[in-house]
């Protein structure tokens, strides 16, 4: 079966490989896919040739297309595949977000959201798709017709974060989200919405963790919300500090204290590093801290 299939690709039209797939039942087809793809075969071509003969302009295609898209994503996300047969993957997946149309766009990402509400991701390898997926839907001007309602493009996108911002993130893939963000043009609101959730995971995560975090969160405010990112930087360090005050003048511990003062103090110089480097890349974030530092000295 592959091989006719990889046979039929190489052909200047695609009818007979259109014909050909749609012979066959896709379940048929995503296990030969993983069968390949977990033995580190050519599942690149394999790929290619699938993708090629399912246009997303004749139904029965889009539908096998997208099947085989989730299949690829779980297979990616299963810790099964080579890293080289994983990338490639990704790669080629990377390049047919664009040719999807507005409605399973919608599904694509749907999927993603869901995936991070039941914390059924991995390694979260596929989230390098998610902001491309969005991307791709913000193009999309016409109304589309799908589950959430008679809205364009970039309307799905907006319920689609705040939809990411509502579900609970897993721990090991805080850094991961965040950071996905950077590709994804946001409006003033949906910075808003992102930056509140990841400050919000500052206290579920480990001291050592916030400090690459910070770092993420630094970067994604060069897009906008550049107060909000220092006020909850600062406030939260603030916080330890009190608390560790008060441990150390016999006070309950709280839940936020969960490393000795030597930890947390190298962790806020690191903190600090990080705000300066920033700072050198991004003036309008200097100006924030200055105004920030102003307030604050005159209370």
């Amino acid at each position: 079966m592959d091989l006719k299939i990889l046979s039929l690709a190489t052909d200047k039209t695609t009818d007979k490989l259109q014909e050909f797939l749609q012979t066959l039942k896709t379940d048929d087809l995503t296990h030969l896919l993983q069968s390949q793809a977990v033995k580190g075969r050519a599942v690149g071509a394999f790929l290619r040739a699938i993708f090629k003969g399912s246009p997303c302009s004749d139904e029965d295609g889009a539908l096998r297309r997208f099947k085989i898209y989730c299949c690829c994503i779980q297979l990616v996300e299963s810790g099964d595949l080579q890293q080289e047969v994983a990338s490639e993957i990704i790669g080629l997946l990377m390049l047919e977000v664009h040719h999807f149309p507005g409605p399973l766009l919608v599904e694509l990402a749907s999927e993603f959201v869901g995936a991070i509400r039941e914390d059924s991701l991995v390694n979260g390898k596929s989230l390098e798709l998610l902001p491309i997926i969005l991307t791709a839907l913000a193009t999309k001007k016409e109304v589309l017709t799908c589950g959430k309602g008679d809205l364009n493009g970039e309307e799905h996108k907006r319920q689609l974060i705040d939809s990411l911002c509502s579900v609970r993130w897993a721990q090991r893939h805080v850094i991961q989200l965040t950071s996905m963000f950077k590709d994804v043009h946001l409006t003033a609101e949906e910075m808003e919405l992102v930056v509140a959730k990841v400050l919000a995971m500052f206290s579920k995560l480990n001291l050592q963790e916030i400090p690459p975090l910070v770092y993420q969160l630094l970067v994604l405010s060069s897009k906008g919300s550049r107060r909000s990112v220092l006020d909850g930087i600062i406030a939260f360090f603030s916080e330890l500090d009190t608390q560790h005050s008060k441990e150390q003048s016999g006070d309950e511990l709280s839940e936020l204290v969960t490393s000795p003062a030597d930890e947390l103090y190298h962790v806020e110089g690191t903190v600090i590093l990080h705000i300066v480097f920033a700072i050198k890349l991004d003036c309008e974030l200097g100006r924030e801290l200055l105004k920030h530092l102003k307030v604050a000295a005159g209370s």
